[in-house]
């Protein structure tokens, strides 16, 4: 799962709060994707505004697993 094609923005290090990392983890380290919805939030209060990123974070349940670049992003795997 990869970024739209037109999509360049560098993910803001700023973003990277202790909460984003941890969420962030838990999901590649177990599998289970479907807490990516709160990785919005989370980003969001990190200061976020990236309507790409968020929008991906909060697309309808299912739609999130292994390889999910926004939680490729946070863990530095840009």
């Amino acid at each position: 799962m990869f970024p739209p094609p037109q999509y360049a923005r560098p993910f803001s290090p700023e973003w990277r709060t202790d909460t984003v990392t941890a969420l962030a983890r838990q999901m590649d380290g177990s599998g289970d994707f479907s807490a990516v919805p709160i990785l919005a939030d989370a980003l969001q209060d990190a200061g976020c505004t990236d309507e790409v990123m968020l929008g991906r974070c909060r697309a309808p349940s299912g739609a999130h697993g292994r390889g999910n670049w926004v939680v490729d992003s946070v863990l530095g795997r840009e």
